[in-house]
């Protein structure tokens, strides 16, 4: 009974100095886009040969990438690494923007189910829902495809 009880308790105490390390490891992610710039460069990893601009989220953890040919894409930091999509129909299966300016995607894809873009100025965050619902609408998006605007 005494080999059981040590077995456990050392168990317990290794197990708690592992959960304390991962925990101090993991800090809080901090990292921004800098500029427009910074947003191509990491869409680019997704299309080497893509032209166009971007539209940086308010608070620097996205962009919404405009391309020269008119299709469209997002950069969002997923994780640790910051992570390029594009958007095409068929993908969107809804578009909502909160009262605070944030933008939320839903998309058909399981591994990528949501993303935030928050854009404050009201005239360029109704242009992005008109052209992301559009997305949602068109080329047999699901019937539960929808556009809000709060």
């Amino acid at each position: 009974m005494s080999v059981l009880a040590i077995s456990i308790g050392s168990n317990l105490v290794l197990g708690i100095v592992l959960f304390g390390l991962l925990y101090r490891r993991r800090g809080t992610d901090q990292a921004r886009l800098a500029d427009t710039g910074d947003a191509l460069r990491h869409y680019r990893s997704l299309d080497p040969a893509a032209r166009g601009r971007a539209i940086l989220a308010s608070d620097g953890r996205a962009a919404f990438v405009e391309l020269d040919g008119g299709d469209l894409g997002l950069v969002e930091r997923r994780g640790r690494r910051w992570a390029a999509r594009a958007l095409e129909t068929n993908e969107l299966t809804g578009v909502d923007a909160s009262g605070d300016g944030t933008i939320t995607l839903r998309f058909a894809d399981f591994g990528w189910p949501r993303a935030r873009v928050r854009i404050e100025d009201p005239v360029l965050r109704r242009r992005w829902l008109d052209r992301l619902g559009a997305l949602c609408a068109g080329g047999g998006a699901s019937a539960g495809a929808e556009v809000h605007d709060a």
